[in-house]
């Protein structure tokens, strides 16, 4: 169906998602930055950059949404996670909410484009990925606040992205209450975990005060 061949996010197709691998992201990844670097040598950056973001929002909504509609960011995430593995990167999601706010937190380990950067002449990829992809997702999502806290290609050991949006009523009174029943549990447990240490603190103290 042409809808679906039409569901692009950079240059990755629906039926790209179906097939995909490694060997095939790296592709996709390579002919992202050709088309990037041509269109800035034809128009400058920021046209360039718009032109790149045409039809991403709408792209970005219906696969982002797909994962974070009836989930909370951290649990859509989570579950997008594998996608992202096949593709190459490696990370972890934390789930940062309270206060009302959805939130989560993205930790990308290992980025697979950030030594491609350099072969297309531009010092760091974030600019033809994770800022476009952050602000494909402000203009899928109004709602939604997102973020880059740390980045690999300015030598940090990991690039972490922050999402967050009001809470969805209608998950958080599905799942307000077991989370709080896990944290209380959870708590208990480190707590608990945390006794041997403390014992061992307190005969350091007690020495400390006999030999002074």
């Amino acid at each position: 169906m042409k809808v679906e061949t039409d569901l692009v996010t950079g240059n990755l197709r629906m039926e790209d998602i179906i097939n995909i691998d490694e060997s095939k992201a790296i592709k996709l990844f390579k002919n992202r930055f050709q088309r990037y670097k041509k269109l800035v040598e034809e128009l400058g950056e920021e046209a360039a950059f718009e032109q790149m973001m045409e039809k991403y929002p709408q792209q970005q909504k219906a696969l982002m949404g797909t994962f974070i509609d009836n989930n909370t960011l951290a649990q859509g995430f989570k579950k997008a996670s594998p996608l992202l593995g096949l593709m190459g990167f490696v990370m972890e999601v934390v789930d940062i909410s309270q206060n009302g706010t959805d939130a989560a937190l993205e930790i990308q380990r290992i980025c697979p484009v950030l030594s491609m950067a350099q072969e297309y002449g531009f010092s760091s990829p974030c600019r033809v990925f994770c800022e476009m992809e952050q602000e494909a997702t402000r203009r899928a999502f109004p709602g939604i606040k997102a973020a880059i806290l740390s980045k690999q290609s300015e030598d940090d050991c990991v690039c972490v992205f922050k999402y967050e949006r009001p809470a969805n009523q209608v998950v958080e009174s599905t799942s307000q209450m077991p989370n709080v029943n896990s944290h209380l549990i959870n708590r208990l447990a480190e707590i608990v975990r945390l006794i041997p240490s403390l014992i061992r603190i307190g005969f350091k103290i007690l020495k400390m005060r006999l030999l002074h």
